[in-house]
């Protein structure tokens, strides 16, 4: 069995995303593959146990048959900070032991930073890695020398345990200057990398039902539509023809403006827009509603005022949550198109 930690040297580098795509990469060769994920930030209750949101959704994503605590097996909350380190790890250990019976590829997922994240608990990547004889990934965000710093801590903590990375979240326009500058200077450092893979605006959105989760917005219309994604953000807070010119150049977009704003509205659904996001709890015009039903375009309520809302939602859109069937998908896709899959199968040894 071979036994895989992927980690990061920061918060919301892809680690999830990279999961599920590995996990169907290795299920589609016809391996068998386990998961975990031993520490949770995101407890959500299963049945009678409590596991981590994100674990339950990789779980289901590869369809992993495991006891949701089994998935998770500790949680960080404010009551499992004071819980004794040695009981964290014999946690960790029963959780893999009983994930990892009869599987070919064992996928332990990390939390934040292998250097720091769960320290408090014994349980931050490297103790991880080490308690579970893992290998590792590191997945990573970089886009110059100065960020590579971070990613060559990481591996000189990890030592020869980890078979290289995945640079992440690139975006196009610094595409080669990372090649040109901070691969060379990873792989003189002993790091193989496995590939860049671009900022992509599909992975980047989020769908509008995603939207009035997170907002706690309602559904005035169109509750139909909110499986839509949206990949770009406009606050129409401006005058309306300005703002029907800036509306043009934006397509897949999802207007936040005052529910007393029915000009911005009105201009907002004459061009490529996914939902609109009115703000103040101010009930739109019927004319603006009627527009939307029309075209089929949600119209979300909030309470929250527009700064909120635009806090709330930049909040959300750092984490990079993956749920969109499309956007695993494309994920794939892109993973097969970027990276060099089949060295990593090497270096583990599945080849």
């Amino acid at each position: 069995m071979v036994t895989l930690y992927i980690g990061s040297s920061e918060p919301y580098a892809g680690k999830t995303l990279a999961t599920i795509v590995l996990g169907m990469r290795w299920q589609r060769q016809g391996r068998r593959v386990g998961y975990m994920k031993p520490l949770g930030l995101l407890p959500v209750t299963v049945g009678s146990e409590v596991t981590d949101e994100d674990a339950q959704f990789v779980a289901q994503q590869l369809d992993v048959k495991a006891a949701p605590s089994d998935l998770c097996p500790v949680l960080m909350t404010r009551e499992a900070c004071q819980m004794d380190p040695q009981e964290a790890r014999r946690k960790v250990q029963q959780a893999f032991d009983a994930n990892s019976s009869g599987v070919d590829v064992m996928i332990v997922c990390g939390t934040g930073s292998v250097l720091t994240r769960g320290s408090v608990l014994g349980l931050n990547g490297v103790s991880v890695a080490e308690m579970l004889d893992a290998r590792v990934l590191l997945v990573g965000r970089c886009e110059s020398l100065l960020e590579a710093d971070s990613i060559v801590a990481s591996r000189r903590a990890l030592g020869d345990r980890v078979v290289g990375t995945i640079i992440n979240l690139v975006p196009p326009r610094l595409k080669d200057r990372v090649w040109d500058e901070v691969v060379p200077c990873l792989e003189s450092l002993g790091l193989t990398v496995f590939g860049l893979m671009p900022s992509d605006p599909i992975l980047h959105s989020v769908s509008v039902r995603e939207l009035a989760d997170a907002t706690a917005g309602e559904f005035l219309c169109c509750e139909g539509a909110a499986g839509e994604l949206v990949e770009n953000f406009v606050v129409g807070a401006m005058g309306v023809e300005r703002a029907l010119r800036y509306f043009r150049r934006t397509p897949r977009k999802c207007v936040i403006t005052g529910g007393d704003r029915a000009d911005i509205q009105l201009a907002a659904l004459e061009t490529p827009t996914r939902c609109l996001i009115l703000t103040g709890d101010l009930q739109p015009s019927h004319t603006v509603l009627a527009r939307a039903e029309e075209l089929n375009v949600p119209v979300l309520l909030v309470r929250n005022d527009t700064l909120l809302t635009v806090s709330t939602i930049e909040e959300m859109l750092g984490k990079l949550r993956v749920r969109e069937p499309r956007k695993i998908e494309h994920a794939v896709e892109q993973f097969e198109a970027h990276l060099e899959l089949a060295k990593l199968d090497e270096a583990l040894g599945l080849d």
